[in-house]
């Protein structure tokens, strides 16, 4: 990251300045004194001005009034980032946001802040920690309430909390090795080695909860995908257009119009998916179908929610092979084509696998595949937070990486009795969660971090 050094005074808006808007927050943070900033106020700011209290002027230029606006002043170290910062509630037309940013980096010595530097600054001047960072970047970006719950836990401090009791535990076990060492001749060796054990298993016991809910790790839940897949024409851009209540999928006869995937986002009950319309799957001489083929494939065996649209009237080698894989639902359509009932129970014959009750007619007007659609995926996610899931991928991976340390640790306690070779087995399991609670972090950690960050946080 650019700013990891950087003491410059930086300024940014931190609310939305891609359109017009009533109001707009800018914020400049890293300067020394209100002073500095004198000749752009009406106000006079060498007088006491009373910090987190919030006051009305003028800015001004060169005697040119640009905006009526109310300023806070936050003092540091008592402030977001440790910073003094001075926060400007202007109006939200984006060339008066421009405008003001510009006079500031122009004429009263700022920069433009890097996304997510105004949060770096917190962490650097540890008033948060690394975890607080990840649940606001989780709370900022989440698409679900439950996502935005577990932002909100990390950045209140309580999942780091039980991260932090796992390290203390950590800590007490380490120290059992340590005493084993220095006081076994005080204390005995039985009961250096009961503490040695006991130890372990409170800690074992702590951490076996936590790798619980770092289980369900095949889908994505921080955006998950409802995949749309079958054979040319099997009626996945008619299924995609219906639901969005908008032709966003070009529906044609000629098979292979959809070469590549698209995406859009829709919202079933709270939580934003991603739905998603794959090529028909086909054997083509085409290279750039065969391409988009590939990439619906691969969006098959990732996704959340996999959806299967059979055309009955449609009997291939490439349905068959499509059938190997366990769909959450499967949809009949063409049902207007006469004929329909006979190709189904003929389809039915070729493939049991379908059984009966899986496929749902997807044009029936008496059908309500609508509702039974949108209650399948809902059900599945409720099912899948119930157990009550971590949701970011570098907690996830550190958490699996301490349960691969663990089992590891665990066969050299039952095999060595070389105090210096356990001791260095615990200090690898020790940077492990001092990764996971952010005593230690690489700055590629960082950098994955703050680049979901705006400009203004």
């Amino acid at each position: 990251m650019n700013f990891l050094h950087s003491d410059d005074t930086i300024i940014a808006c931190s609310t939305n300045a891609q359109s017009n808007a009533a109001m707009a927050v800018i914020r400049i943070s890293g300067f020394t004194s209100l002073n500095q900033f004198k000749d752009y106020f009406k106000k006079d700011l060498s007088g006491p001005i009373e910090p987190r209290k919030v006051y009305f002027t003028q800015l001004v230029l060169q005697g040119q009034v640009l905006d009526d606006i109310c300023f806070t002043y936050f003092e540091g170290p008592r402030s977001y980032n440790g910073e003094n910062i001075l926060e400007l509630s202007v109006h939200g037309n984006t060339l008066n946001i421009d405008r003001i940013i510009d006079l500031f980096v122009s004429q009263a010595s700022c920069r433009m802040s890097f996304p997510g530097e105004f949060t770096y600054r917190a962490l650097r001047n540890k008033k948060i920690s690394l975890s607080q960072v990840e649940g606001l970047d989780l709370f900022l970006n989440a698409n679900s309430t439950y996502a935005l719950s577990q932002g909100q836990s990390l950045l209140s401090g309580n999942l780091h909390e039980i991260y932090n009791e796992l390290y203390q535990l950590f800590l007490v076990h380490k120290s059992s090795l340590e005493l084993s060492i220095d006081f076994s001749d005080d204390i005995g060796e039985e009961a250096a080695r009961n503490y040695f054990t006991s130890s372990f298993h409170s800690f074992k016991k702590k951490f076996d909860i936590l790798f619980k809910r770092v289980q369900p790790m095949e889908h994505n839940l921080l955006s998950p995908e409802i995949v749309l897949t079958g054979l040319p024409n099997a009626g996945k851009s008619s299924f995609f257009n219906f639901i969005l209540s908008d032709d966003r999928a070009i529906v044609s006869s000629h098979p292979g119009t959809t070469r590549d995937y698209l995406s859009e986002s829709i919202v079933i009950d709270g939580v934003k998916y991603k739905l998603i319309d794959t090529a028909g799957i086909r054997h083509t001489v085409d290279s750039i179908e065969s391409e988009g083929i590939r990439r619906s494939k691969e969006k098959l065996l990732c996704c959340f929610y996999s959806i299967l649209l059979i055309n009955p009237f449609q009997s291939t080698d490439e349905l068959a092979t499509l059938l190997e894989h366990k769909f959450d639902l499967i949809l009949l359509t063409h049902l207007d084509v006469p004929g329909f009932m006979e190709a189904r129970r003929l389809l039915e014959l070729r493939y049991p696998n379908i059984g009966p009750t899986g496929a749902v007619n997807l044009l029936s007007p008496d059908s309500d595949w609508e509702d039974h659609f949108r209650a399948g995926v809902n059900n599945k996610y409720l099912g899948v937070i119930s157990l009550n899931p971590i949701l970011l991928d570098r907690h996830k991976q550190v958490i699996s990486d301490i349960y691969g340390q663990i089992k590891h640790y665990q066969q050299v306690v039952s095999s060595e009795s070389d105090i210096a070779i356990l001791s260095q087995e615990l200090n690898t399991l020790g940077h492990c969660i001092s990764e996971l609670i952010g005593i230690i972090s690489p700055d590629q950690v960082l950098n994955s971090i703050f680049s979901n960050f705006c400009i203004g946080k």
